[in-house]
This record gives C-alpha cells, sequence and structure tokens, in this order.
C-alpha cells in the first residue's frame, strides 16, 4: 500500500477519470479528501462512497471551480492534490463562460490554494490531448506529437475548436503561474478515454461507444485513438509516486480504425445491433504518431483496445438499479436474466405469473442487416414468450407492446383525410418497398403473435402507442427521449413539421388497464394530437430559457403523421392523456436531474 498515511484531494471526483483516481488511492491505502459540486446529491456520490476503503478514508466536501477560496478545506493537510475538474463539452453557445472560464478559473484557484497550504508538495492536473492537436504547424501521418507539441490558441479561436481552447488556455495559465509560484506541478495529457464505468451517468467519451453500439461515428473519422480509464488513472498516482516525475505525460492509445471498433464490438457483443452508418472522414490528427514512451517509464503498460471496448460495454450496467429502487422492489420484484434469441429462456420468470407484459423489442431506425438486428429478436423474441405462456397454466392474459409503427405504412395513401384506427395495419411488402425496417419488424412481430394467439386460444391485448416521451426512470437515454435532446440541441431527428409525442405514463398505464378490465380485447391505438416543429420548440423555451433551444434542419412533411387518428378505445379503459406541454417538460426535467442533458 504506496499510500499508507498520506492524505490527498481530488478535485471534481464523481466525474469519470476522477472516480477512478479515487478508487485507485483508496486500494492503495491513501486518505482522499474528494470535492464534488453538492456532497448531499447521492447520484453523484454514491458510487464513491460505495467504494472498498471510502467508509475509512474518504472525505467529501463543496467545492465550484469559480469560487476562489473553495478548495481550501479539501486541500488543507494534504500532501499532493489530483486537479481533474473542467468542463467536457466540444460545442458551446457561449464559449467563454461554458469552457474557458471555468477552466482557467478554475485552475488557477485549485493551484492558489495549494501555495498557501504548506503540506502540498505537488500537484498532478489533468490536461487533454486536446492540447497538441491544433498546433501552428499542419498535423498529418509525418509528424510526430510529444510533450513539446502545443496547441496554438490563435489557431484553436480560428477553427473554433473551444474545448480544445479552453483546455490549452488552462494548462498554459497552470505552467505560467506554476513557475512563478515555484510550485512542484505534473501534467497529464490522455486522449479519447473509454473503459468501466463507475458513475452512474454517461460522460462524453464512454457515449462515443454507445453511439459506435448504435451505428454512429461522432466524430466522422476512419482513424480513433481509445486509451483506458484505469491506465489514466493509474498514469496519475504513478506521477505522484515518482519523486522524479515531471513536466507533461501524454497518455494516449494506438490508432484503430472504425472497422476494428465494430469488429470487436461484434465479436464480444454479438446480440447487439452494431451497424456504421455515417460517412467517415479523415482528421490528419489522428493520424499523427505519437510519442508515448515518457509515461511508459512511469510503469505504465497500456490495455489492449479490445479489452477496454470490452469492459466499458460490460460494466455500463447500471440497468437495473433504478428498478430495485422503486417503491416495493424490495419485497415484491424479482429479476430473471433472459434472452430474445433464446428459446425457453423465459421460462423461470413467466412460471407462476397471471399475466405478461411483453415489451422487449429492438428498437432501430437504421439497420446494416435488418433481418438479424431487427426482425429476427422482434418475431422470434415475440413467438418464443407467447410459447412460454401457453405451456404456464396461470397465465390468462398477455399484453404485448407493439408500435403505431404498425399502423403507418398500409398498402394505400396516408393523408390529412385518412382515419388511422385499430382495423388499419402497416402492408410487410410496402414497408420491404420503402426500406421501413422498424415498421416491418413491428408488423411481422404484431402479426405473428395474432396468429400464434388465435391458433393457441391465447388471450392476446396489443397496446400501439406512437413515440412515447416522458421522464425517465432508467439512467440512460432511449431512442424516444433522445428525439426530445435532438430538439434541445436544435436537430429535428425525423426532418418533420409535425409530430405526435404521448406521454409514458399514459402508456404504461393503458398497458395496466388492458390487464385489469376483462372486456378489453384486441388492439388498443395510444396516441396524442399532432404538435409542430415550431410548438415543441417554444414550449421547451418557455420552461427552459436557460437551455439552447433552436431549429437547423429543412422540414420535410410526412403525411402519416397528418393523418387523423382514432384513440376513443383507449380512453374506454380510463386513460386521460397528459397534456404535450406537461409531457415535454418533464421529459427534461427528469433528464436534467439524471444530469443526462
Amino acid at each position: 500500500m504506496n499510500g499508507g498515511g498520506k492524505v490527498v484531494c481530488v478535485t471534481g471526483a464523481s466525474c469519470y477519470i476522477a472516480s477512478w483516481i479515487v478508487k485507485l488511492l483508496l486500494l492503495r491505502g491513501y486518505t482522499v479528501k474528494a470535492t464534488v459540486r453538492d456532497p448531499k446529491d447521492q447520484k453523484k456520490t454514491d458510487h464513491l462512497l460505495a467504494l472498498d476503503g471510502a467508509r475509512e478514508r474518504l472525505q467529501l466536501f463543496k467545492a465550484s471551480l469559480l469560487e476562489e477560496g473553495s478548495f481550501e478545506h479539501a486541500i488543507d493537510g494534504c500532501e499532493a492534490v489530483f486537479h481533474t475538474a473542467s468542463p467536457v463539452k466540444i460545442t458551446a453557445t457561449d464559449p467563454q463562460v461554458e469552457l474557458i472560464e471555468p477552466a482557467v478559473k478554475g485552475t488557477i484557484n485549485v493551484l492558489k490554494t495549494c501555495t498557501k497550504v504548506s503540506s502540498v508538495k505537488r500537484v498532478i492536473l489533468t490536461s487533454s490531448m486536446a492540447t497538441l492537436l491544433s498546433p501552428k504547424f499542419p498535423l498529418g501521418p509525418n509528424v510526430l506529437l510529444d510533450e513539446t507539441t502545443f496547441s496554438d490558441p490563435t489557431v484553436c479561436e480560428e477553427e473554433k475548436q473551444w474545448y480544445i481552447l479552453s483546455k490549452t488556455l488552462a494548462e498554459n495559465a497552470a505552467w505560467t503561474f506554476a513557475k512563478d509560484n515555484n510550485l512542484d506541478l505534473v501534467v497529464m495529457n490522455p486522449g479519447l478515454v473509454i473503459g468501466p464505468v463507475l458513475q452512474p451517468t454517461i460522460n462524453f467519451s464512454v457515449d462515443v461507444v454507445i453511439d459506435f453500439i448504435k451505428g454512429k461515428n461522432t466524430f466522422n473519422r476512419k482513424h480513433h485513438r481509445l486509451v483506458d480509464v484505469r491506465d489514466v488513472a493509474l498514469a496519475h498516482i504513478k506521477a505522484l509516486e515518482t519523486p522524479s516525475a515531471k513536466g507533461r505525460y501524454i497518455i494516449d492509445a494506438p490508432i484503430v480504425t472504425t472497422e476494428e471498433i465494430e469488429k470487436i464490438l461484434r465479436e464480444f457483443f454479438p446480440d447487439l445491433c452494431i451497424a456504421h452508418e455515417n460517412e467517415e472522414i479523415d482528421l490528419n490528427s489522428m493520424t499523427c504518431k505519437v510519442n508515448v514512451e515518457k509515461v511508459k517509464s512511469l510503469g505504465i503498460e497500456f490495455t489492449p483496445t479490445e479489452t477496454s471496448l470490452r469492459d466499458t460495454v460490460l460494466k455500463d450496467q447500471k440497468k437495473t438499479d433504478h428498478l430495485l429502487a422503486l417503491d416495493g422492489a424490495r419485497e415484491r420484484l424479482q429479476l430473471f436474466k433472459a434472452s430474445l434469441l433464446e428459446e425457453g429462456s423465459f421460462e423461470h420468470a413467466i412460471d407462476g405469473c397471471d399475466a405478461v407484459f411483453h415489451t422487449a423489442s429492438p428498437v432501430k431506425i437504421i439497420a446494416t442487416d435488418p433481418q438479424a438486428e431487427l426482425i429476427e429478436p422482434a418475431v422470434k423474441g415475440t413467438i418464443n414468450v407467447l410459447a412460454t405462456c401457453t405451456k404456464v397454466s396461470s397465465v390468462k392474459r398477455v399484453i404485448l407492446t407493439s408500435s403505431m409503427a404498425t399502423l403507418l405504412s398500409p398498402n394505400f395513401p396516408l393523408g390529412p383525410n385518412v382515419l388511422l384506427d385499430e382495423t388499419t395495419f402497416s402492408d410487410p411488402s410496402v414497408c420491404e418497398e420503402e426500406k421501413q425496417w422498424y415498421i416491418l419488424s413491428k408488423t411481422l412481430a404484431e402479426n405473428a403473435a395474432w396468429t400464434f394467439a388465435k391458433d393457441n386460444n391465447l388471450d392476446l391485448v396489443v397496446m400501439n402507442p406512437g413515440l412515447v416521451i416522458g421522464p425517465v426512470l432508467q439512467p440512460t437515454i432511449n431512442f424516444s427521449v433522445d428525439v426530445v435532446i435532438d430538439f434541445i440541441k436544435g436537430k429535428n431527428t425525423f426532418n418533420r413539421k409535425h409530430h405526435r409525442l404521448v406521454d409514458v405514463r399514459d402508456v404504461a398505464l393503458a398497458h395496466i388497464k388492458a390487464l385489469e378490465t376483462p372486456s378489453a380485447k384486441g388492439r388498443y391505438i395510444i396516441d396524442a394530437p399532432i404538435v409542430t416543429t415550431e410548438e415543441i420548440e417554444k414550449i421547451l423555451r418557455e420552461f427552459f430559457p436557460d437551455l439552447c433551444i433552436a431549429h437547423e434542419n429543412e422540414e420535410i412533411d410526412l403525411n402519416s403523421m397528418t393523418c387523423k387518428v382514432n384513440v376513443e378505445k383507449v380512453k374506454s379503459l380510463g386513460i386521460e392523456f397528459t397534456p404535450t406541454e406537461t409531457s415535454l417538460r418533464d421529459t427534461v426535467l427528469s433528464l436534467k436531474e439524471k444530469h443526462l442533458v
């Protein structure tokens, strides 16, 4: 235990890299004084307090980057300070306020406090590879980046690289301050960091991996460098424990291509729908040579990219905590493992049940292999569940979550004079012609369900909700709520002028009412009145004037959105629809609460 008896401070401790620094420090015997924005915010601190050794050797302190002197209590008595706290944001409406001021002023606030505390022997600053990637000379495959390379602030401004500018100015200010005040400063410059997540929220770099899983390429690059968070955290600690450590340390990984990343993810996780859809643009900065010999001299052996990618996905398993935290969960909730494509895997879960709500089905608008990614899991998964239900004598009714998608591609033209109701079905041949693979998967799954129910005398009720929004319980963002986030960002996912947004609470209650109403039968459309893009933006601006809401997409009206929709049948179950204004407000409030926006 290298740190036995030593006291150190970690700023911004609830974040991704910092959480791992805290974890490794505790494992090495250090006592850690950690700063967070609000020690009472359990969603930001529970993962820290649960770490091995936290009860005995971890203290949390409130501190703010922009409040001078707010780090004094945390740093007092420490031998070293790890300053990791700094905003991470690629786009900014007001770069000075959102990025530059907190990064620069926050760094100087921390360093000033360190000079006032005589016990502080060394400060380790978390900077970034960004401070090397915009120098005043062209980058390319023949360029070697090392610790002497610095981004040029004028280049950053010209290219509007605001995040790079904030990190560069903060690091420059740190070096100037350290020199003027004789402060022992070591700076760590990690690349794009991935690896297992300790905190309950998704940070920017791990979100890049999630994008790959969804078939997106955030930066539209063919080449990437992905370094493991455990290597980054350990390098920080080694920079403290190595007396001769000084200057800057690049922590970066070998180049890996988009195709290689996708291949790795598919090999480890064949059940995930991984596809590539973005046009790739090579950025020269990613193909430069990078010298990492200096950080290796600290004893760092880099984790293979394959392992980092695997562990990022494996460790992102905060998918059950929100269920176990529900009222009554401890007494009346049991969790079972099951797979849509594994026949019989639902048997233990369904055994002894009076009813089954089958909601599991892949949601993906674009697919490289529609059969494998959408159709097979939707159809085969539905039949697997229904087949198990017929074997369990206690099951009296099955409620299947289908979709409005199963109505939106019929074999006749849609338009404002068309009335959609429970008798309307999408035509698989139309879906195939129009390459509407998601609609096809939902249509084939529902058709298969009705056929199976008729052949097996199964009491089946089907719910057909539209685009569902409303407050989020889970810690991750699903497809439909992501549409609201797109609106906040000024995007219009479907390029439509007209939308229908139904509240998740109404959808959930309709499912339960379909079980509790003995006379319920057939299909139930659960959809909301038409709302325009302009109306959505107006609502969001009124509720959240602090958000940067703008509209940028060219709008294309789709006739299916302007059809009349008959929802009288679902209203007969006692459903009163939540106003769209309330749904939008509560969606964003929950996202803010979970720090997802």
